[in-house]
């Protein structure tokens, strides 16, 4: 089930600035993962919310395979399409993308991250097929990738003179872009994630209910992977110095990844109040039990994570990574710390601990901006506007 499900991205029957022309459209979007996380989410949302025909290639055995299919999205698994560099199963997944561009009649092809991204546009460009590249953070800025980012770099300024469109999530990727020289050769756009309205039926699932924790006990932690990007050790460190202070605190991290056996040693190591909950199907209806929600991250595009707290009115503690700083804004909506300084994240979850008016003054303009401004209908109509004048370019080619 999709973590947005019974949340329409766009209302149709009121989308007067839609392009019409795009209903005889067909677009394939690629993407490596098939399991949720923020490139996944906007890739259903896009797929689900325009007024194109639009068909998936993913990697294979991940949730929003059957999420895009109960929207009624064709979507064709790709079994050599992974997030791992390798030669062959690389190779082999260009071949499947050219051959299923060679055998399907699309006008389009959209590419989400990395690896997606340079497969998709070279098979599309072998294929005669026009493309658009989504950047959900430059790749050469992923720590995980190590002695590979200078490579990577290198290719991203190579593949971009076949590329019809770059869309940067955030300003901070657009403007590295330009500073590496990669969007001087392809036409560079920005365009901030959206998401649906959030609602939180009154039978929702609840920490409370789960956890039985103390409605007087302050809730601080993360609906999130347990991996190196997301740093969950630094939000579990956080927590504990928070009660070693004294603070009535406990943490709770919902999610899933190959750190969580190390998380729950640290816990038992230090003895404190915390809890990791694992996947939880119904983990956006637990977002309004936190009270501050901790993004250390090493690295990010735009984070659906932070957009969803700032519907939900949850104040977020987060890294100056990526466009972070652009969604959070600092001392309004929550705090933004600089990567690194577990000192000022500490700081800056205590304030919040211990002031629950300020906790709530945040909240409130929090809701406020998301309503306005990083809507999942204002995000798919700016990428509309990007399909229409790459395929007029194509025309009048």
């Amino acid at each position: 089930m999709s973590p947005y499900a019974g949340m329409a991205a766009t209302d149709n029957a009121d989308l007067g600035g839609r392009e019409a022309s795009l209903e005889s459209t067909r677009i394939l979007h690629v993407i490596t993962r098939s399991e949720w996380g923020g490139a996944p989410r906007v890739v259903q949302l896009l797929a689900t919310g325009t007024e194109a025909d639009a068909a998936v290639a993913c990697g294979t055995g991940g949730p929003l395979i059957g999420a895009l299919r109960e929207d009624g999205i064709e979507v064709f698994e790709q079994p050599h399409l992974r997030r791992s560099p390798g030669p062959i199963a690389d190779a082999r997944a260009f071949a499947a993308l050219y051959w299923l561009l060679r055998r399907e009649s699309f006008d389009l092809v959209h590419c989400h991250s990395t690896k997606a991204g340079v497969l998709g546009r070279l098979a599309a460009a072998a294929a005669g097929v026009p493309s658009v590249f989504t950047v959900h953070g430059w790749g050469f800025y992923n720590t995980e990738y190590g002695w590979l980012a200078p490579a990577i770099a290198r290719g991203e300024r190579a593949i971009a003179g076949i590329t019809e469109a770059v869309v940067c999530v955030s300003e901070n990727d657009h403007r590295r872009g330009r500073e590496r020289n990669i969007l001087r050769r392809a036409d560079g756009h920005v365009i901030h994630n959206g998401i649906p309205p959030l609602s939180f039926p009154a039978d929702r699932a609840s920490l409370g209910d789960e956890l039985a924790i103390d409605p007087e006990t302050v809730v601080v932690g993360a609906i999130a992977r347990l991996a190196h990007q997301k740093n969950p050790l630094a939000t579990l460190r956080t927590g504990r110095r928070l009660q070693e202070r004294g603070h009535d605190t406990t943490v709770v991290l919902i999610g899933d990844g190959p750190l969580r056996e190390e998380c729950a040693a640290y816990i038992e190591r230090h003895g404190f109040d915390a809890h990791l909950l694992g996947f939880h199907e119904h983990a956006l209806e637990l977002l309004v039990d936190i009270d501050v929600f901790l993004l250390p991250s090493r690295f990010e595009g735009f984070p659906l994570t932070v957009l969803e707290c700032l519907h939900a009115g949850v104040p977020v503690v987060a890294h100056d990574v990526g466009g972070v700083a652009e969604a959070v804004a600092d001392g309004e909506t929550g705090f933004v710390v600089p990567a690194g300084d577990e000192d000022a994240f500490v700081d800056r979850t205590e304030r919040l601990v211990r002031d629950p008016e300020r906790r709530e003054r945040m909240g409130r303009r929090a809701r406020d901006v998301a309503r306005s401004t990083y809507t999942a209908e204002r995000m798919v109509e700016r990428y509309e506007a990007v399909y229409t004048a790459v395929l007029a370019r194509t025309d009048e080619k």
